[in-house]
């Protein structure tokens, strides 16, 4: 089922007025063509499903997860499961303007998003997020299929999907006629399902006896190493490989204490191969007493999200003729650019600056962003550096008296598509600078 607007504006307003107290992410189950999240609040666990797109498109509330016969696995799965499992849920938002679900939830004592895009029966995702405690937030568009470190505050994470076709001018008027419930789409997919049976004893025990049987062949292995005893091998060697065993001779050992250390090896994997042996057998008798069950697993090809690089059709955007949006101060021997908002600092660095030119930023904080030119072959003084620093400082209302910034020629800076005034830089260098006052450079 394809969800309009209004059914997931439905959809999202029920959760939200059914979830107004505490709740943490549990399990996170997935099927060919949903995606299931168990979440408990006090009393109750309820489950969140999102279609994965290719004719499942939306959210749903649920009472129960997905039988065991539908679930899947693949790599979109064990990343939610990753990032979301065991987090507090906070909230559902629906985007003003599109069909765009985000999800909010915190994890190491921060808030942040995973965000989901259906647009012609694809999922794209967009997640802000940290990977461990105190490091630096990342943000990953599914679309370009790796994740970034970005050095300025986000805004409105919904205007990434920009992008790819998010719609300004969606109808927010239409609705399905005869919504199904998520309990009738399983039961769909379920019924679409082309099942195979395996005849197998139950699972568990069988990967206990497989599992058993692989040491056991490994173990076995002891008769390899009391050959090399037996024909009376050299052992003058750092170290030994036998079939899956290797047997470091470390510090200055004499042949007697080289054989001695093997020997000890063998007697071990004798024992192991008692213990191992009796195991298996125990394995094999209760086995013998259970009934054969029959298996079945959904063949149902897994709709998988766009995660990774696209061809991406250019999206046209009727404009004015752009102003310039950034400043130029010059000064004897160099000038500084500085970008007066996020599309300034990127028009400061197409239009204005070279591949040589410094470029400067706020070290760890939202700014401005700043390049300085040289005129001529000067090197850059320690003069230059401050000034570039308080005009850093200036645009970005910083007015601490020492001023944190990072630098790096403009070759090391590659703009992120899509996102104004984002940049990923690299061999960033990092410096305090004294604050010049305003008045000394500041000419209005």
């Amino acid at each position: 089922m394809i969800q309009y607007y209004l059914d997931l504006q439905k959809q999202v307003k029920a959760i939200q007025s059914f979830q107004d107290s505490y709740a943490q992410i549990q399990k996170i189950y997935s099927t060919s063509m949903f995606i299931s999240l168990s979440i408990r609040s006090p009393g109750i666990t309820w489950f969140l499903y999102l279609g994965r797109g290719g004719g499942q498109e939306g959210i749903w509330k649920g009472d129960s997860p997905p039988s065991s016969t539908l679930r899947r696995k693949d790599n979109f799965l064990e990343y939610l499961r990753k990032h979301l499992s065991s987090c507090s849920f906070i909230s559902l938002e629906l985007d003003k303007y599109d069909r765009i679900v985000k999800l909010n939830y915190q994890k190491f004592g921060q808030l942040q998003s995973i965000l989901f895009f259906w647009k012609a029966r694809k999922l794209y995702f967009v997640h802000y997020y940290q990977d461990r405690p105190e490091e630096p937030f990342k943000l990953l568009l599914s679309w370009h299929g790796k994740a970034i470190i970005p050095n300025e505050d986000l805004g409105n994470l919904f205007d990434f999907f920009n992008e790819i076709g998010r719609k300004m001018d969606m109808k927010h008027d239409l609705t399905s006629a005869a919504p199904s419930s998520i309990d009738q789409l399983l039961n769909d997919e379920l019924m679409a399902a082309k099942m195979k049976g395996l005849s197998s004893a139950p699972t568990f025990l069988q990967r206990k006896i497989t599992n058993i049987e692989q040491d056991l062949t490994r173990t076995k292995q002891w008769n390899q190493l009391q050959d090399l005893l037996d024909q009376g091998e050299s052992l003058e060697m750092y170290e030994l490989k036998v079939g899956d065993h290797k047997i470091k001779f470390e510090g200055d050992l004499n042949p007697y204490e080289r054989r001695n250390l093997l020997f000890e090896k063998i007697k071990k994997l004798k024992r192991g191969e008692g213990i191992l042996s009796k195991r298996l057998q125990d394995a094999k008798d209760e086995l013998a007493g259970k009934n054969i069950q029959k298996v079945e697993s959904s063949l149902l090809p897994l709709v998988k999200p766009v995660w990774g690089k696209e061809e991406l059709k250019s999206v046209s955007i009727s404009r004015e003729a752009e102003k310039e949006d950034y400043r130029i101060f010059k000064f004897e021997g160099f000038s500084i650019g500085v970008g007066l908002s996020s599309f300034g600092n990127d028009q400061l660095r197409s239009k204005w600056a070279k591949k040589d030119d410094l470029w400067f930023h706020l070290d760890n904080l939202k700014s401005a962003h700043a390049i300085l030119k040289l005129n001529s072959s000067s090197i850059v003084s320690s003069e230059m550096m401050n000034l570039a620093a308080s005009i850093v400082a200036y645009f970005s209302h910083f007015h601490e008296e020492w001023i944190p910034i990072i630098f790096t020629p403009m070759k090391n800076l590659k703009g992120v598509t899509g996102s104004s005034g984002m940049v990923i830089y690299k061999k960033e260098k990092h410096l305090r600078c004294s604050k010049i006052s305003s008045s000394d450079w500041l000419k209005e």
